[in-house]
Protein backbone atom coordinates (compact mmCIF):
# COMPACT_ATOMS: atom_id res chain seq x y z
CA UNK A 1 0.00 0.00 0.00
CA UNK A 2 1.30 3.47 -0.88
CA UNK A 3 1.89 6.11 1.83
CA UNK A 4 -0.99 8.24 0.55
CA UNK A 5 -3.55 5.49 1.21
CA UNK A 6 -1.98 4.77 4.59
CA UNK A 7 -2.46 8.43 5.51
CA UNK A 8 -6.20 8.25 4.71
CA UNK A 9 -6.61 5.12 6.80
CA UNK A 10 -4.57 6.52 9.70
CA UNK A 11 -6.59 9.74 9.77
CA UNK A 12 -9.96 7.98 9.75
CA UNK A 13 -8.77 5.52 12.39
CA UNK A 14 -7.68 8.41 14.61
CA UNK A 15 -11.06 10.11 14.22
CA UNK A 16 -12.91 6.91 15.09
CA UNK A 17 -10.80 6.42 18.21
CA UNK A 18 -10.70 10.08 19.29
CA UNK A 19 -13.65 12.12 17.93
CA UNK A 20 -12.31 15.29 19.56
CA UNK A 21 -9.53 15.25 16.91
CA UNK A 22 -12.12 16.38 14.36
CA UNK A 23 -11.70 19.91 15.66
CA UNK A 24 -8.13 19.86 14.31
CA UNK A 25 -9.13 19.02 10.70
CA UNK A 26 -12.78 20.00 10.22
CA UNK A 27 -11.95 23.58 9.27
CA UNK A 28 -9.81 22.82 6.20
CA UNK A 29 -10.18 19.15 5.18
CA UNK A 30 -13.11 18.12 2.98
CA UNK A 31 -14.52 14.78 1.88
CA UNK A 32 -13.51 15.48 -1.76
CA UNK A 33 -9.86 15.44 -0.70
CA UNK A 34 -10.01 11.68 -0.11
CA UNK A 35 -9.13 9.37 -2.99
CA UNK A 36 -11.28 6.38 -2.03
CA UNK A 37 -15.07 6.98 -2.12
CA UNK A 38 -15.52 4.82 0.99
CA UNK A 39 -13.10 7.02 2.92
CA UNK A 40 -14.85 10.17 1.71
CA UNK A 41 -18.24 8.80 2.77
CA UNK A 42 -17.00 7.89 6.24
CA UNK A 43 -15.43 11.32 6.69
CA UNK A 44 -18.74 12.98 5.73
CA UNK A 45 -20.51 10.85 8.34
CA UNK A 46 -17.97 11.86 10.99
CA UNK A 47 -18.39 15.53 10.09
CA UNK A 48 -22.18 15.20 10.32
CA UNK A 49 -21.91 13.60 13.75
CA UNK A 50 -19.50 16.33 14.79
CA UNK A 51 -21.92 19.07 13.71
CA UNK A 52 -24.83 17.29 15.44
CA UNK A 53 -22.93 17.46 18.75
CA UNK A 54 -23.22 13.83 19.78
CA UNK A 55 -22.66 13.02 23.47
CA UNK A 56 -19.49 11.11 22.59
CA UNK A 57 -17.78 14.42 21.80
CA UNK A 58 -17.88 15.53 25.41
CA UNK A 59 -14.52 15.27 27.14
CA UNK A 60 -16.11 13.31 30.00
CA UNK A 61 -17.79 10.79 27.74
CA UNK A 62 -14.90 8.41 27.33
CA UNK A 63 -17.19 5.44 27.83
CA UNK A 64 -19.34 6.48 24.88
CA UNK A 65 -16.49 6.56 22.35
CA UNK A 66 -17.30 3.04 21.15
CA UNK A 67 -20.85 4.14 20.35
CA UNK A 68 -19.44 7.02 18.26
CA UNK A 69 -17.32 4.66 16.16
CA UNK A 70 -20.05 2.02 15.82
CA UNK A 71 -22.64 4.55 14.70
CA UNK A 72 -20.26 6.15 12.18
CA UNK A 73 -19.27 2.81 10.64
CA UNK A 74 -22.90 1.70 10.35
CA UNK A 75 -23.88 4.96 8.62
CA UNK A 76 -20.97 4.67 6.19
CA UNK A 77 -21.86 1.04 5.42
CA UNK A 78 -25.37 2.16 4.50
CA UNK A 79 -24.10 4.97 2.26
CA UNK A 80 -21.35 3.16 0.35
CA UNK A 81 -21.75 -0.36 -1.08
CA UNK A 82 -18.85 -2.55 -0.09
CA UNK A 83 -18.04 -0.67 3.11
CA UNK A 84 -18.45 -2.93 6.12
CA UNK A 85 -18.13 -2.25 9.84
CA UNK A 86 -15.25 -4.69 9.81
CA UNK A 87 -13.29 -2.30 7.56
CA UNK A 88 -13.73 0.32 10.25
CA UNK A 89 -11.70 -1.85 12.60
CA UNK A 90 -9.01 -2.06 9.91
CA UNK A 91 -8.89 1.74 9.88
CA UNK A 92 -8.54 1.86 13.66
CA UNK A 93 -5.69 -0.65 13.53
CA UNK A 94 -3.94 1.49 10.85
CA UNK A 95 -3.66 4.54 13.13
CA UNK A 96 -0.23 4.83 14.79
CA UNK A 97 -1.05 7.73 17.17
CA UNK A 98 -4.47 9.35 17.55
CA UNK A 99 -3.02 12.72 18.58
CA UNK A 100 -1.33 12.99 15.16
CA UNK A 101 -4.63 13.27 13.29
CA UNK A 102 -3.85 16.80 12.03
CA UNK A 103 -0.56 15.61 10.52
CA UNK A 104 -2.34 12.74 8.79
CA UNK A 105 -4.92 15.21 7.50
CA UNK A 106 -2.19 17.35 5.94
CA UNK A 107 -0.89 14.26 4.17
CA UNK A 108 -4.36 13.59 2.76
CA UNK A 109 -4.70 17.20 1.60
CA UNK A 110 -1.24 17.25 0.01
CA UNK A 111 -2.09 14.12 -1.94
CA UNK A 112 -5.34 15.74 -3.08
CA UNK A 113 -3.41 18.83 -4.23
CA UNK A 114 -1.03 16.72 -6.29
CA UNK A 115 -3.85 14.62 -7.74
CA UNK A 116 -6.03 17.58 -8.78
CA UNK A 117 -3.13 19.48 -10.34
CA UNK A 118 -2.26 16.36 -12.34
CA UNK A 119 -5.85 15.92 -13.54
CA UNK A 120 -6.16 19.52 -14.74
CA UNK A 121 -2.74 19.42 -16.42
CA UNK A 122 -3.59 16.15 -18.17
CA UNK A 123 -6.78 17.60 -19.64
CA UNK A 124 -4.93 20.71 -20.81
CA UNK A 125 -2.21 18.60 -22.42
CA UNK A 126 -4.78 16.55 -24.33
CA UNK A 127 -6.57 19.67 -25.61
CA UNK A 128 -3.32 21.27 -26.76
CA UNK A 129 -2.05 18.14 -28.49
CA UNK A 130 -5.31 17.66 -30.41
CA UNK A 131 -5.35 21.26 -31.64
CA UNK A 132 -8.40 22.43 -29.66
CA UNK A 133 -7.54 26.12 -29.29
CA UNK A 134 -10.72 27.16 -27.47
CA UNK A 135 -10.41 24.20 -25.12
CA UNK A 136 -6.75 25.02 -24.54
CA UNK A 137 -7.61 28.57 -23.50
CA UNK A 138 -10.44 27.42 -21.24
CA UNK A 139 -8.44 24.65 -19.57
CA UNK A 140 -5.44 26.91 -19.01
CA UNK A 141 -7.70 29.26 -17.06
CA UNK A 142 -9.20 26.27 -15.28
CA UNK A 143 -5.77 25.04 -14.21
CA UNK A 144 -4.80 28.47 -12.86
CA UNK A 145 -8.12 28.73 -10.96
CA UNK A 146 -7.66 25.26 -9.52
CA UNK A 147 -4.16 26.15 -8.34
CA UNK A 148 -5.53 29.26 -6.62
CA UNK A 149 -8.27 27.27 -4.90
CA UNK A 150 -5.84 24.58 -3.78
CA UNK A 151 -3.41 27.20 -2.48
CA UNK A 152 -6.26 28.65 -0.42
CA UNK A 153 -7.05 25.21 1.03
CA UNK A 154 -3.39 24.48 1.72
CA UNK A 155 -2.79 27.89 3.23
CA UNK A 156 0.42 28.83 1.41
CA UNK A 157 2.07 29.01 -1.99
CA UNK A 158 5.84 29.05 -2.48
CA UNK A 159 6.97 31.35 -5.28
CA UNK A 160 10.31 29.60 -5.78
CA UNK A 161 9.97 27.43 -8.88
CA UNK A 162 11.13 23.84 -9.19
CA UNK A 163 12.38 22.46 -12.49
CA UNK A 164 10.63 19.38 -13.81
CA UNK A 165 12.68 16.22 -14.11
CA UNK A 166 11.97 13.07 -16.04
CA UNK A 167 11.24 12.24 -19.69
CA UNK A 168 11.21 15.45 -21.73
CA UNK A 169 9.89 16.98 -23.89
CA UNK A 170 6.29 15.72 -23.86
CA UNK A 171 4.70 14.51 -27.06
CA UNK A 172 4.24 17.42 -29.50
CA UNK A 173 0.83 18.58 -30.74
CA UNK A 174 -0.70 16.47 -33.49
CA UNK A 175 -0.54 19.52 -35.75
CA UNK A 176 2.19 18.72 -38.31
CA UNK A 177 5.58 20.32 -37.91
CA UNK A 178 6.03 20.66 -41.67
CA UNK A 179 2.66 22.39 -41.94
CA UNK A 180 3.74 24.92 -39.33
CA UNK A 181 7.02 25.54 -41.14
CA UNK A 182 5.18 26.12 -44.43
CA UNK A 183 2.89 28.63 -42.76
CA UNK A 184 5.90 30.44 -41.30
CA UNK A 185 7.58 30.65 -44.70
CA UNK A 186 4.35 31.89 -46.29
CA UNK A 187 4.05 34.63 -43.68
CA UNK A 188 7.65 35.80 -44.10
CA UNK A 189 7.36 35.87 -47.89
CA UNK A 190 4.07 37.77 -47.73
CA UNK A 191 5.42 40.33 -45.27
CA UNK A 192 8.44 40.96 -47.48
CA UNK A 193 6.16 41.51 -50.47
CA UNK A 194 3.62 43.56 -48.50
CA UNK A 195 5.68 45.37 -45.84
CA UNK A 196 2.93 47.76 -44.78
CA UNK A 197 1.48 44.91 -42.66
CA UNK A 198 4.66 44.49 -40.61
CA UNK A 199 4.07 47.10 -37.92
CA UNK A 200 0.51 45.95 -37.21
CA UNK A 201 1.38 42.25 -36.99
CA UNK A 202 4.44 42.75 -34.80
CA UNK A 203 2.18 44.18 -32.08
CA UNK A 204 0.96 40.68 -31.25
CA UNK A 205 3.26 38.22 -33.04
CA UNK A 206 6.75 37.76 -31.57
CA UNK A 207 9.82 35.99 -32.99
CA UNK A 208 9.54 33.34 -30.27
CA UNK A 209 6.22 32.24 -31.81
CA UNK A 210 8.11 30.76 -34.77
CA UNK A 211 9.12 27.12 -34.59
CA UNK A 212 12.24 27.41 -36.77
CA UNK A 213 15.16 29.50 -35.40
CA UNK A 214 15.99 30.71 -38.90
CA UNK A 215 12.43 31.92 -39.35
CA UNK A 216 12.71 33.69 -36.01
CA UNK A 217 15.76 35.54 -37.35
CA UNK A 218 13.99 36.59 -40.56
CA UNK A 219 10.92 37.80 -38.67
CA UNK A 220 13.09 39.66 -36.18
CA UNK A 221 14.79 41.46 -39.06
CA UNK A 222 11.42 42.36 -40.62
CA UNK A 223 10.17 43.65 -37.27
CA UNK A 224 13.30 45.76 -36.72
CA UNK A 225 13.12 47.31 -40.20
CA UNK A 226 9.43 48.03 -39.77
CA UNK A 227 9.96 49.58 -36.35
CA UNK A 228 12.63 51.92 -37.72
CA UNK A 229 10.54 52.76 -40.78
CA UNK A 230 13.25 51.58 -43.18
CA UNK A 231 12.64 50.04 -46.62
CA UNK A 232 11.81 46.35 -46.66
CA UNK A 233 12.70 44.03 -49.51
CA UNK A 234 14.68 40.82 -49.96
CA UNK A 235 18.04 42.59 -49.85
CA UNK A 236 17.36 44.87 -46.89
CA UNK A 237 16.08 41.92 -44.89
CA UNK A 238 19.22 39.92 -45.69
CA UNK A 239 21.39 42.88 -44.72
CA UNK A 240 19.56 43.29 -41.40
CA UNK A 241 19.92 39.58 -40.63
CA UNK A 242 23.63 39.88 -41.27
CA UNK A 243 23.88 42.82 -38.88
CA UNK A 244 22.03 40.87 -36.22
CA UNK A 245 24.59 38.04 -36.38
CA UNK A 246 22.27 35.27 -37.55
CA UNK A 247 24.41 34.46 -40.60
CA UNK A 248 27.65 34.34 -38.61
CA UNK A 249 26.12 32.11 -35.95
CA UNK A 250 24.78 29.66 -38.51
CA UNK A 251 21.17 30.20 -37.48
CA UNK A 252 20.24 30.62 -41.14
CA UNK A 253 22.14 30.86 -44.43
CA UNK A 254 21.99 33.67 -46.93
CA UNK A 255 20.56 31.31 -49.55
CA UNK A 256 17.76 30.30 -47.17
CA UNK A 257 16.93 33.95 -46.54
CA UNK A 258 16.81 34.66 -50.28
CA UNK A 259 14.62 31.61 -50.87
CA UNK A 260 12.09 32.84 -48.31
CA UNK A 261 12.04 36.55 -49.04
CA UNK A 262 11.99 36.21 -52.83
CA UNK A 263 9.04 33.82 -52.93
CA UNK A 264 6.65 36.66 -53.64
CA UNK A 265 3.17 37.35 -52.31
CA UNK A 266 1.64 34.08 -51.02
CA UNK A 267 -1.53 35.35 -49.35
CA UNK A 268 -2.86 37.63 -46.65
CA UNK A 269 -0.08 38.16 -44.07
CA UNK A 270 -2.67 38.60 -41.32
CA UNK A 271 -4.08 35.16 -41.98
CA UNK A 272 -0.67 33.49 -41.96
CA UNK A 273 0.31 35.40 -38.82
CA UNK A 274 -2.76 34.06 -37.00
CA UNK A 275 -1.88 30.53 -38.09
CA UNK A 276 1.67 30.93 -36.77
CA UNK A 277 0.40 32.34 -33.47
CA UNK A 278 -2.17 29.57 -33.13
CA UNK A 279 0.57 26.96 -33.50
CA UNK A 280 2.57 28.82 -30.85
CA UNK A 281 -0.43 28.75 -28.49
CA UNK A 282 -0.70 24.99 -28.83
CA UNK A 283 3.04 24.36 -28.49
CA UNK A 284 3.43 26.56 -25.41
CA UNK A 285 0.37 25.00 -23.75
CA UNK A 286 1.72 21.53 -24.48
CA UNK A 287 5.04 22.41 -22.87
CA UNK A 288 3.41 24.04 -19.83
CA UNK A 289 0.93 21.21 -19.25
CA UNK A 290 3.68 18.62 -19.64
CA UNK A 291 5.84 20.45 -17.11
CA UNK A 292 3.01 20.73 -14.57
CA UNK A 293 2.09 17.09 -15.00
CA UNK A 294 5.68 15.99 -14.37
CA UNK A 295 5.85 18.20 -11.29
CA UNK A 296 2.64 16.70 -9.91
CA UNK A 297 4.12 13.21 -10.24
CA UNK A 298 7.13 14.16 -8.09
CA UNK A 299 6.19 12.90 -4.63
CA UNK A 300 9.23 14.62 -3.12
CA UNK A 301 7.78 18.03 -3.96
CA UNK A 302 5.86 19.71 -1.10
CA UNK A 303 2.41 21.04 -1.94
CA UNK A 304 3.33 24.73 -1.60
CA UNK A 305 6.34 24.32 -3.91
CA UNK A 306 4.27 22.31 -6.40
CA UNK A 307 1.60 25.01 -6.62
CA UNK A 308 4.15 27.80 -7.02
CA UNK A 309 6.09 25.87 -9.65
CA UNK A 310 2.89 25.12 -11.57
CA UNK A 311 1.99 28.81 -11.70
CA UNK A 312 5.50 29.62 -12.89
CA UNK A 313 5.20 27.01 -15.66
CA UNK A 314 1.99 28.64 -16.92
CA UNK A 315 3.45 32.13 -17.36
CA UNK A 316 4.83 31.71 -20.87
CA UNK A 317 1.75 30.08 -22.35
CA UNK A 318 -0.55 32.61 -20.70
CA UNK A 319 1.47 35.42 -22.30
CA UNK A 320 1.08 33.79 -25.72
CA UNK A 321 -2.63 33.28 -25.15
CA UNK A 322 -3.11 36.95 -24.25
CA UNK A 323 -1.56 37.92 -27.56
CA UNK A 324 -3.81 35.43 -29.34
CA UNK A 325 -6.87 37.08 -27.79
CA UNK A 326 -5.59 40.48 -28.94
CA UNK A 327 -5.00 39.20 -32.46
CA UNK A 328 -8.42 37.56 -32.80
CA UNK A 329 -10.49 40.14 -30.89
CA UNK A 330 -13.24 42.00 -32.74
CA UNK A 331 -13.91 45.58 -31.72
CA UNK A 332 -17.26 45.98 -29.94
CA UNK A 333 -17.48 49.58 -31.14
CA UNK A 334 -18.21 48.52 -34.71
CA UNK A 335 -21.78 47.68 -35.79
CA UNK A 336 -22.55 43.99 -36.12
CA UNK A 337 -23.01 44.32 -39.91
CA UNK A 338 -19.61 45.96 -40.22
CA UNK A 339 -17.98 43.17 -38.20
CA UNK A 340 -19.56 40.54 -40.45
CA UNK A 341 -18.35 42.36 -43.56
CA UNK A 342 -14.83 42.48 -42.12
CA UNK A 343 -14.74 38.80 -41.19
CA UNK A 344 -16.28 37.33 -44.34
CA UNK A 345 -13.48 38.34 -46.77
CA UNK A 346 -10.94 36.81 -44.37
CA UNK A 347 -12.92 33.53 -44.29
CA UNK A 348 -13.21 33.48 -48.05
CA UNK A 349 -9.51 34.12 -48.43
CA UNK A 350 -8.74 31.35 -45.96
CA UNK A 351 -10.82 28.86 -47.94
CA UNK A 352 -9.15 29.64 -51.25
CA UNK A 353 -5.59 30.21 -50.08
CA UNK A 354 -2.83 27.75 -50.97
CA UNK A 355 0.85 27.57 -50.22
CA UNK A 356 1.66 26.72 -53.83
CA UNK A 357 1.32 29.45 -56.52
CA UNK A 358 -1.69 28.93 -58.80
CA UNK A 359 -0.64 28.81 -62.47
CA UNK A 360 -2.38 31.28 -64.75
CA UNK A 361 -4.64 29.80 -67.44
CA UNK A 362 -4.86 33.00 -69.42
CA UNK A 363 -8.69 32.97 -69.36
CA UNK A 364 -9.31 34.88 -66.14
CA UNK A 365 -9.27 38.64 -65.98
CA UNK A 366 -5.98 40.09 -64.75
CA UNK A 367 -6.45 41.67 -61.30
CA UNK A 368 -5.16 45.18 -60.73
CA UNK A 369 -1.58 45.31 -59.37
CA UNK A 370 -1.19 45.54 -55.63
CA UNK A 371 0.67 48.47 -54.03
CA UNK A 372 3.70 46.26 -53.47
CA UNK A 373 3.68 45.15 -57.09
CA UNK A 374 3.41 48.76 -58.24
CA UNK A 375 6.36 49.66 -56.04
CA UNK A 376 8.31 46.73 -57.44
CA UNK A 377 7.63 47.87 -60.99
CA UNK A 378 8.74 51.38 -60.11
CA UNK A 379 12.05 50.01 -58.86
CA UNK A 380 12.63 47.92 -62.01
CA UNK A 381 15.30 49.54 -64.25
CA UNK A 382 14.19 50.51 -67.76
CA UNK A 383 16.08 48.69 -70.46
CA UNK A 384 17.62 50.77 -73.18
CA UNK A 385 16.34 50.25 -76.74
CA UNK A 386 19.65 51.30 -78.30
Amino acid sequence: MNPQMEAEQALLGALLLAPDQLDAVAGWLEARHFYRPAHAALFEVLLAQHEAGLPALASSAAGDRSAWATQAMAAAAGAVPGFSPGYGHTLIAACPVTDHAAAYGRMVLETAVRRQVHEHAHRLLHAARTGAVDGTLRLTTGLRDAIGELASSWGSLESRARRATGPWPPEPPQRGVEESLQEERALLASLTALPREVRDITRWLHPADFLDPGHQAVYGALAALGHRGEPIDALTVLWEIQHRGALASGTITADAVRSITRSGFTGDPGYWAEQVLQASVLRSATAAAGTVRLLSLDASLPAARLLGSALHALRDTEAVQKRWLVATATSTDEPADSQAETREPRRGAARTRTLAPVPSTGTAATPPPSPSQQAACARTPIKSTH
